[in-house]
C-alpha cells in the first residue's frame, strides 16, 4: 500500500499539464487532492474525472500570486479534509523575452508567478504541517535552473530563485520533519511550452511521465527526503559535448 493512501495533497496549476497529471496520479495512489488554478471550468471537469475514478477532490479557484487567495486555498483544504500532507508548487509561466526588450512589468509577473507563489504556498503549508510533525513540499523547477536557455532572464532567475527557496525550506523544515524538494523537468509537452507539443514523441516527455516521477518522490517514508530530481531527454544537449 502506498504511504499516500488517505493523505491530502494540494496541487497548484492543476487545470492542465503537469498539475493535472499529478492530480490523477495522486488519486491512483489513494490520496485526496485539492486542486488550485484560475480556470474554474477546467477544475470542475477534473474533479468529475477524479471522482469517477473513485477519488476525493476539491477544486478551489486560486490566484497563487495573491496572499489572500492562497490563505483561502489552505483554509478550504483543512476545512474539507482536516489537514494538508503534501504540496506540489507547480503553477508557473514561461517567458522568452530578451533582457533589452523586457519590461519591468513582465519581469515582476514572471518572478511573482514562479517564485513568490511558491513562497506563499510553502508558508501556508508550514503553518499547517508544523503542528503535525510531518509534511512534504515539492517545488517544480526547470532545467533552466541548471543551464538557462537564451533570452529568458526572468524565467531563469525565477527558477534559480526557486532552487534557493527549496534549500532554505529544507533546512527550516528539519526540526518539524517537513521535507522540501525540487523537481526539474526537461522538455514537457504542455500548454506552458506549446512548441514542445509539436516535437517528436521521443523528445518531449508527456505530463504523465513527469507526474509519475513527482508522485514517486512523495511516496517514500516520512523521515526521508527525495531532495532533488530531474528528467531530461537523452538527446537533449544538456550534459556537455557528445
Amino acid at each position: 500500500m502506498s504511504i499516500l493512501q488517505g493523505r491530502v495533497a494540494v496541487v497548484t496549476g492543476a487545470s492542465s499539464g503537469i498539475g493535472e497529471a499529478c492530480a490523477v496520479s495522486f488519486v491512483e495512489k489513494g490520496a485526496k487532492v485539492v486542486l488550485a488554478a484560475r480556470r474554474v471550468e477546467r477544475l470542475a471537469a477534473l474533479v468529475e474525472r477524479l471522482e469517477a475514478m473513485g477519488g476525493e477532490a476539491l477544486a478551489v479557484a486560486t490566484d497563487v500570486t495573491s496572499e489572500g487567495a492562497v490563505d483561502n486555498l489552505f483554509a478550504q483544504a483543512v476545512e474539507r479534509f482536516g489537514t494538508v500532507d503534501v504540496v506540489i508548487n507547480n503553477a508557473g509561466v514561461a517567458d522568452s523575452t530578451p533582457v533589452d526588450e523586457m519590461s519591468l512589468e513582465t519581469w515582476e509577473q514572471v518572478l511573482t508567478t514562479n517564485l513568490t507563489s511558491a513562497f506563499l504556498c510553502s508558508r501556508a503549508a508550514f503553518r499547517v504541517m508544523k503542528g503535525k510533525g510531518r509534511g512534504r513540499i515539492i517545488n517544480i523547477g526547470s532545467i533552466s535552473a541548471r543551464v538557462p536557455r537564451p533570452h529568458s532572464p526572468a524565467y531563469a532567475a525565477s527558477k534559480w530563485g526557486l532552487d534557493g527557496l527549496t534549500r532554505s525550506l529544507a533546512i527550516d523544515g528539519r526540526e518539524h520533519n517537513i521535507a522540501a524538494s525540487i523537481f526539474h523537468p526537461g522538455i514537457v509537452a504542455t500548454e506552458i511550452a506549446p512548441g514542445a507539443v509539436k516535437l517528436p514523441e521521443n523528445f518531449a516527455a508527456s505530463p504523465k511521465d513527469i507526474a509519475d516521477v513527482i508522485i514517486h518522490m512523495c511516496d517514500i517514508p516520512d523521515h526521508l527526503n527525495f531532495y532533488e530530481g530531474m528528467v531530461v531527454q537523452i538527446d537533449l544537449p544538456f550534459l556537455g559535448r557528445g
